[in-house]
């Protein structure tokens, strides 16, 4: 059976996740345990992801930092926190990463960092994100440089404006806001706390492909933390992708 994911996604979540249990169970395809984990993780069902997180670096030959990512987001929504910083920093010297090399692991590091003023993480975080980022002038990219825009952002090396709006990316671009949003989210919680629920709000419900980007989930995780909405009220039904 030849499952597309996006298909999936206009599908009910459990009846989606059954779908991909069976697939798994007949191939033992790990790509399909993967999609089967952002389905539950959308869910809010934290032990069995934890279990699908274990069982993807184990069968995984090499590791990637978005499996050790996301085994410390589950680790970080259900209060584990030092675990949940252990895999992040894992994530950084993953054998496999971002195109642009192991990215990610100091962003969301960072927002660890943010999240619990921690702000010796937080600049070694923002030293290790200097190094994707040595561009003198961003005006030379006229669309989403791909990740390292983060970088830009949290480096203080772009405007928002720039950031959020100007910069698009083609065929991507409900992903590409997801992450800006959240990020923007994320530098305002200090400034205006209704703005960033807006800015987190936008980066999980505006389209349910945001699912394939870490900051769905770190966005829906803040928006339920700031407003008191159940997690599984957010956006866990299907829409249009």
């Amino acid at each position: 059976m030849d499952i597309r994911f996006s298909d999936l996604l206009i599908q009910p979540r459990h009846k989606a996740i059954a779908l991909l249990e069976d697939e798994y169970k007949r191939t033992g395809d790990v790509p399909t345990l993967r999609n089967s984990n952002l389905l539950l993780l959308d869910i809010g069902a934290w032990k069995s992801a934890k279990c699908n997180c274990e069982r993807i670096i184990e069968e995984s030959e090499h590791t990637h930092d978005k499996d050790l990512i996301e085994m410390g987001m589950v680790d970080w929504f259900t209060g584990n926190i030092s675990s949940a910083i252990d895999s992040w920093r894992k994530a950084i010297r993953a054998e496999y990463t971002d195109a642009i090399g192991a990215i990610d692991g100091p962003l969301i590091l960072w927002y660890g960092g943010a999240r619990l003023g921690d702000d010796r993480l937080m600049r070694q975080s923002l030293k290790k994100l200097e190094r994707f980022w040595k561009v003198k002038d961003y005006h030379v990219f006229s669309e989403w440089p791909g990740t390292s825009a983060i970088a830009a952002f949290l480096l203080d090396k772009v405007p928002e404006p720039v950031f959020l709006n100007k910069w698009k990316w083609e065929n991507l671009e409900n992903r590409r806001l997801c992450r800006a949003h959240f990020w923007v989210g994320m530098r305002r919680l200090d400034k205006s706390k209704d703005e960033a629920i807006r800015h987190f709000h936008a980066a999980f419900s505006r389209n349910k492909i945001a699912i394939l980007e870490y900051e769905y989930f770190l966005a829906k995780w803040e928006y339920s933390r700031l407003t008191g909405e159940d997690w599984n009220t957010l956006g866990s039904q299907p829409n249009q992708v």
